[in-house]
């Protein structure tokens, strides 16, 4: 996985872009699964400083994050790497990591999905879109628990730490808000709307 600043740019012609307008952050599927036929997918993003995920793991893919401009700081299996222009790292399957943007400027950078996972493609850019309406904290959490839930089960992201005891509520929850027709709501609202 290696590009350049000019073939992202080139990628990301005519793509939706998803803002977080509480965190200045943005994203774009510049590759979707059903592009690559399921093999991967490939997500930009421009992000603030001081922007960041918390710990967490995925069982069903991996990710790989490539700098453009600027440097990441990513966190894998308890290894510190500082990643600068033209350096990537993978994330195999259940690897607890997490990343933030440490640095006083932006950061570009790209991840690739494999195999892709069209539900995290699209809870991600809801997440985003949820944050212009006011629908979510500072740090970016969803405000409403439900929400958060679905965003959670259904990226496959898996909490760590103290934090995983909550799983089985998310789950519980996950499931109760798609019986209610809230993951629906929230697509129809912040994911079909491009």
């Amino acid at each position: 996985m290696m590009w350049t600043t000019d073939q992202v740019i080139q990628m990301r012609a005519d793509r939706p872009v998803y803002r977080d307008t509480v965190q200045d952050n943005e994203i774009a599927w510049i590759r979707t699964g059903e592009e690559t036929g399921g093999e991967y997918s490939l997500l930009y993003s421009d992000s603030s400083a001081g922007a960041g995920v918390f710990p967490h793991f995925h069982t069903r893919y991996e990710e790989t994050f490539y700098v453009l401009e600027g440097s990441l700081d990513i966190e894998i299996s308890g290894a510190d790497r500082q990643l600068q222009p033209g350096e990537n790292a993978t994330v195999p399957l259940r690897a607890v990591h997490q990343w933030q943007n440490t640095s006083d400027r932006r950061v570009q950078f790209v991840v690739e999905v494999r195999p892709a996972y069209p539900s995290f493609e699209k809870w991600l850019a809801v997440l985003q879109n949820m944050s212009s309406d006011g629908m979510t904290h500072a740090d970016g959490r969803p405000k409403n628990i439900s929400h958060g839930a679905l965003i959670i089960v259904d990226s496959d992201i898996h909490l760590v730490g103290r934090d995983r005891a909550m799983m089985p509520v998310f789950h519980l929850l996950a499931r109760r808000a798609r019986r209610k027709g809230i993951d629906r709501q929230l697509e129809e609202r912040y994911w079909h709307q491009h």
